[in-house]
Order: C-alpha cells, then sequence, then structure tokens
C-alpha cells in the first residue's frame, strides 16, 4: 500500500489536488481512499458529490466515544469506490 500526504496553509488548494489526484488515480483502477483532517471537513465534498460529511469527531461527540462509532458511519464511499472519511 502507498501513502500520500499533501498539506500546507490554508488557501493554497490542497482539497482539491487531493480530490483530483485520487479521482485520476481510481479512474486508472486503483483503490483508493481520502482522509481528511481539516475541521471544515470538506477533503472529500466533490468526490462524494455532496455536502461536507460528518467527522469522526461530531460523530464520537453525538454517540460518547469513537468505540461507539460502526465504520460505516464514518467511511463512505463516492466517485469510483473512492473510501472518504474526514477526522475533523
Amino acid at each position: 500500500m502507498r501513502q500520500i500526504a499533501i498539506y500546507g496553509k490554508g488557501g493554497i488548494g490542497k482539497s482539491t489536488t487531493t480530490q483530483n489526484l485520487v479521482a485520476a488515480l481510481a479512474e486508472a483502477g486503483h483503490t483508493c481512499m481520502i482522509i481528511g483532517c481539516d475541521p471544515k471537513a470538506d477533503s472529500t465534498r466533490l468526490i462524494l458529490n455532496r455536502k461536507a460529511q460528518n467527522t469522526v469527531m461530531d460523530m464520537a461527540r453525538e454517540k460518547g466515544t469513537v468505540e461507539d462509532l460502526e465504520l460505516d458511519d464514518v467511511l463512505l464511499r463516492g466517485f469510483k469506490d473512492i473510501k472518504c472519511a474526514e477526522s475533523g
């Protein structure tokens, strides 16, 4: 498994770059996953074709602890079956 991290200061296009890169890799037949770490939770918005998904931190706050969450609660699938999670 290969991992790529994209980071930098705010407003430089990290989320857009990530989503386009992952979409291209998925188009090429690779299995991909995006884990967003931004409190705005917008790293997966375009891949999921919807507003920002709920973050793991928000869901854990609602349920009580991270241990109370199910994988299906935090991991959504989008374009080309790309797995998406937002940590918050």
